[in-house]
């Protein structure tokens, strides 16, 4: 049923009454008309600066209902068809609401055509990832954050993209972003305490740790890791990551951070995000 504009705007002015629960009342109401009483919220935010908290609050509500339809949508979907790119800008979006994803995904188109032009027709699969890599921890600059290793921003794909700082899954996200606009063979690779990505062709495979440079390892590499950092070593470590544990994960490094800290509305959200996309994760790290 469509709500008419004016009852929208009666229900915004009551927002100041002076009794806590007809304000509860108003902003449940509020929130269930959803996104069409957003411009209206927007409007009354700035014509009355004394509503301002108010109105943010019921604001935020609706925008994270929008999300978590969004994330329903996406979660319902098969492993197969389910797309990464869509899972981490949905995440970006619970810190940064008014994100502009379309911006961000042209700037990957770009970046991909980049390096397209630096390979040739005929590349090998080894030539291809040692462009990819000159072009992205080179030419780019994206490396991890070796002295802020736990901010939050790390694990946010917008931010990653801006300041070219991440950890090794968003890096590794980045990176996949790119290969998939390339139609390259790459993959995550959620190992305990780490994240790769690995190029698999049939005659070229190696793993890349995004996270140091682009790094190339092999898989004694990565066994000698899992071994000296404690884990021991098993096949299913160095085995694909599904989408949707690759988006558990990040959200559970997030959640994490946010635990540590006094903001109960993100972690409680954060935890419903791992329960839309079907439990928490195993304990891999970042």
């Amino acid at each position: 049923m469509v709500i008419p504009e004016s009852q929208i705007r009666a229900l915004i002015r009551l927002l100041s009454d002076e009794d806590d629960r007809i304000v509860r009342t108003i902003s449940g109401q509020l929130i269930t008309i959803g996104p069409p009483a957003v411009p209206l919220l927007q409007e009354a935010e700035i014509e009355q600066p004394e509503m301002a908290d108010r109105i943010a609050s019921v604001l935020e509500e609706i925008r994270w209902g929008k999300l978590e339809e969004e994330l329903v949508e996406l979660a319902a979907q098969s492993d197969q068809t389910m797309s990464l790119e869509t899972g981490a800008f949905l995440i970006a979006r619970h810190a940064y609401p008014g994100l502009d994803v379309g911006q961000y995904r042209s700037q990957l188109d770009r970046m991909a055509h980049e390096v397209r032009a630096r390979i040739g027709l005929r590349s090998s699969g080894e030539e291809t990832v040692n462009a990819l890599n000159r072009y992205l921890f080179v030419e780019q600059g994206f490396r991890g954050n070796t002295k802020n290793y736990y901010e939050t921003d790390n694990s946010y794909l917008n931010r990653v993209m801006d300041r070219r700082v991440g950890i090794p899954i968003s890096l590794s996200v980045v990176y996949l972003l790119i290969g998939q606009r390339l139609n390259l063979p790459v993959l995550g690779i959620g190992m305990p305490g780490h994240f790769l990505v690995k190029y698999e062709s049939d005659r070229y495979k190696i793993f890349i740790d995004c996270f140091n440079g682009g790094a190339l390892l092999t898989e004694k590499n990565c066994a000698r890791f899992l071994t000296e950092a404690g884990y021991g070593f098993d096949d299913t470590y160095l085995q694909p990551s599904p989408v949707r544990a690759i988006l558990s994960r990040m959200v559970k490094n997030l959640l994490s951070i946010y635990a540590k800290t006094t903001e109960p509305v993100k972690t409680a959200r954060l935890t419903r995000y791992i329960e839309i996309l079907g439990g928490e994760p195993r304990e891999e790290g970042l």
